[in-house]
């Protein structure tokens, strides 16, 4: 091979080698689209409702969703509003509840309403079905209750259930995630983790997982 051939084998070598490693690196606008994937949580506002809760049980429900998410602030505690009251029942209804949040939060803010009393909420052609919880989907206001939990220890899981919603998951089919349907029992003792899905979905948003 002569020196001109030598010369622009060596070229067409170097565009070669350039051109692969252009394909191979991501651009600085894949990168920055990565980045963006991941969006700032909103500030989670713990609200008391009710009389009965007791300083330990707010104070380790604080720290437990703080866990999982990096801005939680507790607020004081609050009467539970008459308006949700359903008389007929003798419970506060879980729908209104939330909706009397929703309007207390600012657009940076997701309220979650944690109490012992009981709570209900139309499912289905039940009108008046007891929850453990509810959380718009997604959405700025959640409430969970602890009325039916024999173990209070694992309220925690119904919590960050609820807000799991407000983050826009739907119930989910793996039976150890904390997402799966309660379907009017009680499973928090087989619930381990956020399944794999649910738990891409919850980083994405920021969460702490």
């Amino acid at each position: 091979m002569n020196v001109k051939s030598k010369f622009l084998a060596g070229t067409l070598l170097l565009s070669i080698s350039a051109t692969t490693y252009a394909l191979l690196r991501p651009t600085n606008s894949e990168t920055i689209s990565e980045k963006k994937e991941i969006t700032s949580p909103k500030t989670i506002i713990i609200l008391p409702l009710g009389d009965k809760l007791s300083d330990a049980f707010i104070r380790a429900v604080h720290a437990d969703i703080k866990k999982f998410l990096p801005t939680v602030e507790l607020a004081s505690i609050t009467p539970m509003p008459a308006s949700a009251y359903n008389r007929v029942r003798g419970r506060y209804r879980a729908d209104s509840l939330i909706h009397w949040m929703s309007r207390k939060a600012n657009p940076d803010q997701i309220y979650i309403g944690i109490t012992n009393v009981d709570i209900s909420a139309t499912k289905g052609n039940k009108p008046d079905w007891g929850v453990m919880g509810l959380g718009f989907q997604p959405g700025n206001a959640a409430i969970a209750s602890n009325f039916r939990m024999k173990n209070k220890d694992q309220f925690w899981k119904v919590a960050i259930h609820e807000l799991g919603h407000t983050s826009g998951l739907p119930h989910c089919p793996v039976k150890t995630c904390f997402m799966r349907d309660a379907e009017g029992g009680n499973p928090t003792d087989e619930e381990k983790e956020f399944c794999t899905k649910c738990r891409s979905t919850l980083i994405k948003q920021g969460w702490r997982l």
